[in-house]
């Protein structure tokens, strides 16, 4: 029959029912099987209470009593196992057996109560009337587990309590609706147990699940239960060392760490819409293109964030009900750093420009004042040559009436011919140095007759240099070939001004021409001119053999002996331009052998002159 209270245990099984349904229809949460579990215990409790208020034989009262003992025993093992799983951390599966073992043992021993009587020792109505409660003398074994499921509920209330502890005050809603739910519950069923409270001559603690049912039901509709976790993430947001911010469907700030709270100097966020805030206003708008650069104070100085934005919803979109957004994850990226690494370069980018800028100036006033240095040497070394042709002139001239009148004359009249002419060699070297820096500059092609153009500056440098000895072995040397002859002489004059300047006064300097036909000596197997010029001098160290032909260069054994370091830099660049090449194979204190190689073709002269030569 149903009676008043037999409505009321129903109502409780559908808010019971309903709580379990809701709570797994949510995205996944810490413990979400326990409180499901928790729920459905819950149920087969009050359902076994209905069904035991409904029938009206005490035989039949008495069993579902004693089906009731599996929801009795599982409804606060399950609670407890999901404020822990919580509030704290996820327990492994394995602690489900506890209240499932215990419960189905005592479901057992109840159901054959009658063998033993340690859960009930006397059963009997409490009145003659059809259908009246029964009254329950209570064994030990009532009490034994009746301590076992308070111990559940005393653990219950210490982890929330530290729940609430450490929630912020937007969640502390979530802790006391939790109290509540457990508290009614219990305080009824101790007033049950002591005899000192029953509803409708019946256990209390049935009915006061449809009052946890409606405190659930306002929880998850009106407070968000279980779609935004409080708990769960506290310990992972504490340790985010940038700010980060939750905020509701309304742009309200409900949770913040420690590192976002010290953003806002005049109390705390939480509670506050972000549009009110200082400073973080301008991250109110959903339209806002994100990641936004922001300028924030903390702790007196100006920090520099990036924001980002990170939607929160409820619901999936592959099943019934689609994804609905719930709330936001503010996240606000420290990058004062990298700014100040970034604007610390942006300064060096800038002076490194106006460097630049200054380098290039410089460069072009300098390139201005090398032009008009090498036009005044250029003009100068001219200059020169005509007083020292007159020189020369008047010294053979001379030399000529000495031979009559005064021949004791002739040797220092043939020692100013040598110094006017060793005069005329360096300002001929400079002459061209300057003409090969010249891009404009392209090589004459001339028919030469290569044995007298050796010999002409053989004798040239055995006349600058009296008592040394030149010897030319110009057998296998080539009768003709096209170049520039000018050139050409300056390369022989220098390669023996060397090995004259680096080598003993006693000792002989050979000059040797041959022609190297074809293969592999030539380029594209075409004939070649190979001249050597070889001495006894001090040579040239292993380390800086490379080196020799770099402009301005000279060896580190040169001592005082005179020389700018530009000869042998303008025997290779007129080597290059005759598309041949020189080389050297010395050895310290044993003497040098420099090696020139020019083909005798005139297809292998340069057409584009100095253009794209480097001096160095």
């Amino acid at each position: 029959m149903l009676t008043l209270p037999a409505l009321l245990l129903l109502a409780a099984v559908l808010a019971t029912l309903w709580t379990a349904w809701r709570s797994w229809a949510l995205p996944p949460f810490p413990g979400r099987f326990n409180f499901v579990a928790m729920q459905l215990s819950a149920c087969w409790w009050t359902t076994a209470a209905a069904i035991e208020t409904i029938v009206p034989a005490p035989a039949d009262k008495l069993f579902w009593a004693e089906m009731a003992w599996f929801g009795i025993v599982c409804t606060p093992s399950f609670w407890a196992l999901f404020l822990w799983s919580y509030t704290q951390e996820e327990l492994a599966a394995r602690w489900r057996l506890v209240p499932v073992v215990v419960g189905a043992l005592t479901w057992a021993a109840a159901l054959t109560n009658d063998a033993h009587r340690l859960i009930y020792t006397a059963v009997q109505p409490i009145s003659d009337a059809p259908g009246a409660a029964l009254d329950y003398s209570h064994g030990l074994l009532f009490f034994v587990v009746t301590i076992y499921l308070y111990a559940f509920m005393v653990m219950s209330i210490v982890v929330t309590a530290s729940g609430i502890h450490r929630a912020t005050p937007a969640y502390r809603t979530h802790y006391l609706g939790f109290l509540v739910a457990m508290a009614v519950p219990w305080v009824a069923n101790v007033g049950y147990v002591t005899n000192n409270l029953t509803l409708f001559d019946f256990d209390p603690t049935p009915f006061s699940f449809l009052l946890m049912g409606a405190v659930f039901y306002w929880l998850i509709t009106r407070r968000r239960l279980f779609v935004l976790l409080p708990v769960a993430r506290d310990a992972l947001l504490d340790a985010v060392p940038d700010p980060v911010l939750v905020l509701d469907a309304d742009g309200t700030v409900v949770e913040a760490n420690p590192a976002a709270l010290a953003l806002v100097p005049d109390g705390t966020p939480l509670g506050r819409r972000l549009a009110d805030l200082p400073g973080l206003s301008a991250l109110s708008p959903r339209d806002i293109t994100l990641p936004v650069p922001l300028t924030l104070e903390s702790d007196g100085t100006a920090r520099s964030f990036e924001a980002t934005r990170v939607p929160l919803t409820s619901g999936s979109a592959g099943g019934r009900a689609a994804a609905r957004e719930v709330g936001c994850l503010l996240m606000l990226r420290d990058v004062t750093h990298r700014r100040r690494a970034e604007m610390r370069l942006e300064d060096m980018v800038r002076r490194l420009d106006l460097a630049r800028l200054e380098a290039e100036e410089r460069l072009v006033a300098e390139q201005e004042a090398k032009r008009a240095l090498n036009g005044f040497l250029s003009m100068a070394a001219h200059e020169f040559k005509t007083p020292l042709a007159i020189i020369d002139g008047a010294a053979q001239l001379l030399l000529m009436d000495a031979e009559v009148k005064a021949p004791g004359m002739l040797p220092r009249l043939e020692k100013i011919r040598r110094a006017v002419r060793r005069q005329v060699n360096i300002l001929d070297t400079c002459l061209a140095d300057d003409r090969l820096s010249d891009p404009a500059f392209a090589l004459r092609r001339d028919p030469l007759e290569l044995p007298a153009l050796l010999r002409a500056a053989a004798s040239a440098q055995g006349d600058a240099a009296p008592g040394r000895r030149i010897e030319l072995e110009l057998d296998g040397c080539p009768a003709r070939m096209t170049g520039d002859g000018p050139m050409l002489e300056l390369c022989v004059h220098n390669l023996l001004n060397n090995a004259l300047k680096y080598s003993p006064p006693g000792t002989p300097v050979r000059l040797r021409a041959w022609s190297e036909d074809g293969g592999e000596e030539g380029p594209d197997g075409q004939s070649q001119l190979a001249l050597s010029v070889a001495d006894q001098g001090i040579g040239i160290p292993d380390s800086e053999r490379e080196r020799v032909f770099d402009r301005f260069f000279r060896a580190s054994n040169t001592g005082t002996a005179a020389g700018s370091g530009v000869g042998l830099n303008m025997v290779r660049r007129i080597a290059a331009l005759h598309g041949g090449t020189v080389t050297v194979d010395s050895r310290l204190g044993g003497g040098s052998v420099f090696t020139l190689r020019i083909p005798l073709g005139e297809d292998a002269l340069c057409e584009d002159g100095m253009a794209g030569m480097s001096a160095d």
